[in-house]
């Protein structure tokens, strides 16, 4: 039995009627994460943050003179970095992400689409840079970051009318979107993560740099897990042409095994990396996916 979300504003099974991708996300947003704000992060930029007692050996640059004119003491201005920020989500569009099982409330592509929505109504609202990347190899999409509502409204209407076809990207690609990342860059990555675990550790290679955070939200459909409770089923192959039909009982111990091990697996690729990473199924509330988001990027209540 699928376990109904804790809230039901962010439950998708309400939540995937909303066309309209704008309205969906604003609901998200500004009735579950209003309160949210960047935290804030002493740094080098240029906007003044705070005084603090100077300390021996530091940059004499920092010192205030004139309060140190008035006033006789030592002290140096701290500076908040820029709240400004590129953020690239890469959406996983292959064939692959339309699967939608007996009971889910919407496909693995739908849910990824919502949760796209959300983390770039986000961004947007902190005056961040967004860009896009993602799709399949027959419609590739591609959005340099920027900012600006009118930036933001073509973003969203780019991942709606996005809708899972054929294979992935590609590797030709992926090299091309990790040489145009931009400096200091969070990469959200958003797939079922159903593929070659050698492929995928080399398309995050990027994320070992220290200038780069990155995210892998994996989603998948319950069934995918466990598969279904029945006698016969015929299983397609979403990405080739592959079809077989055969029990469920007699391949679900070796299959969930095989998934197991992927998982694991997928695990070792994104610590290796660096990467965080979560699960998601498509009956999970999208708080779950957001949260995740919000922490890396160190926004809070």
């Amino acid at each position: 039995m699928i376990k109904s979300p804790e809230n039901p504003l962010l439950d998708p099974v309400h939540l995937s009627r909303i066309d309209d991708l704008f309205l969906l996300a604003k609901v998200v947003v500004e009735g579950n994460f209003f309160g949210l704000h960047r935290s804030r992060r002493q740094g080098q930029g240029n906007e003044f943050f705070q005084y603090r007692s100077y300390e021996a050996g530091e940059d004499l640059k920092n010192v205030d003179w004139k309060v140190y004119g008035k006033l006789g003491e030592l002290v140096s201005k701290s500076y908040q970095e820029s709240a400004n920020a590129n953020l690239f989500i890469v959406l996983d569009g292959s064939a692959s992400m339309s699967y939608q099982g007996e009971g889910s409330p919407c496909s693995k592509f739908r849910y990824a689409q919502m949760l796209a929505a959300c983390m770039a109504y986000l961004a947007q609202r902190q005056g961040d840079r967004i860009g896009l990347f993602g799709g399949s190899e027959d419609s590739m999409q591609w959005m340099f970051p920027s900012g600006g509502k009118g930036s933001f409204k073509s973003l969203l209407a780019c991942i709606g009318g996005m809708s899972p076809s054929g294979l992935d990207v590609g590797d030709p690609a992926w090299d091309k979107f990790k040489s145009k990342l931009p400096m200091h860059a969070t990469v959200v990555v958003i797939s079922d993560f159903l593929e070659n675990e050698a492929k995928l550790r080399d398309r995050l290679s990027f994320a070992r740099s220290p200038r780069y955070d990155c995210i892998c939200l994996q989603v998948l459909d319950p069934l995918e897990e466990k598969l279904p409770d029945a006698e016969a089923v015929r299983f397609v192959e979403l990405e080739g042409k592959g079809e077989v039909s055969v029990s469920p009982d007699r391949i679900r111990g070796d299959y969930q095994l095989s998934m197991s091990d992927h998982l694991e697996k997928l695990s070792g690729i994104f610590a290796g990396t660096g990467s965080e990473f979560s699960t998601l199924r498509t009956h999970d509330d999208l708080g779950h996916g957001i949260r995740k988001f919000l922490g890396m990027r160190g926004m809070n209540k």
